[in-house]
């Protein structure tokens, strides 16, 4: 470590302090981003735990330079400005390219606003955690996850019959011939507004399958939709696509 640092503290013993509430705010911060993250990579969104624990610690550091890094050159008699804010200003910015990223348009909709929202308020958390502030960071995390379980579920239960627009959607999906009654059960109790349905047979060299076209209107999102079918591994190949006429 270079001895210049050890002039701004008075002995070896504040500089190990100094260096420990460091890694404690980086710490936080990571983890804050680990809970909103892990909701995001549950749910199976575009940004997971990686992207929001990046987003949150690097946002923690920044911040945490823009406080101690330049006020520290300026005290070793190096030229420098102890301005936190420009640094803070440049995080909120930059971190708009990166929530841009994940929104995706498909057809009148569009999908990723809300992890876009997500990494924005991670990367708020991390400064947060940045400047000490752990009680503000971890209320925003608690609400934040809130928001994204606890609204979300509210939304499906009494907005979604009434605030989107019912979409038309084509629904291909096959399994093995053993799984029949299984694949049955899963259209007779997921959809009930199916337009049109047709089944088959089909017979080739790995056996015998079940495949399932089918025309539904819905007024979930297409990922709602492909919820119904996940964890189900009797499925061996889905499609599911927007019809525009």
């Amino acid at each position: 470590m270079d001895i210049a640092y050890f002039t701004t503290f008075n002995n070896f013993s504040e500089a190990l302090n100094f260096e420990c509430l460091l890694l404690l705010r980086i710490g936080a911060s990571i983890l804050f981003a680990f809970l909103l993250g892990l909701e995001r990579e549950v749910t199976g969104k575009f940004a997971g735990l990686r992207t929001h624990i990046l987003v949150s610690a690097g946002a923690c550091v920044f911040t945490l330079l823009s406080i101690f890094a330049f006020k520290m050159q300026i005290m070793d008699g190096f030229a420098g400005v102890n301005d936190p804010a420009r640094i803070a200003a440049q995080i909120i910015t930059g971190i708009g390219f990166i929530g841009a990223g994940t929104v995706m348009r498909h057809g009148n909709n569009i999908y990723g606003i809300t992890t876009a929202a997500t990494l924005w308020m991670c990367a708020a958390i991390g400064m947060a955690c940045g400047t000490g502030m752990f009680l503000m960071a971890a209320t925003a995390t608690i609400f934040s996850l809130i928001v994204l379980v606890l609204v979300r579920k509210f939304e499906r239960n009494f907005l979604s019959s009434k605030s989107y627009e019912s979409k038309l959607m084509e629904i291909k999906l096959s399994s093995s011939i053993l799984y029949i009654e299984q694949m049955n059960e899963l259209v007779d109790k997921g959809f009930n507004k199916i337009q049109k349905i047709e089944r088959k047979i089909v017979n080739d060299e790995k056996g015998s399958y079940i495949v399932i076209k089918m025309r539904i209107l819905s007024n979930c999102p297409l990922s709602d939709v492909n919820d119904i079918f996940k964890d189900k591994n009797f499925i061996e190949k889905l499609e599911i696509q927007e019809i525009y006429e």
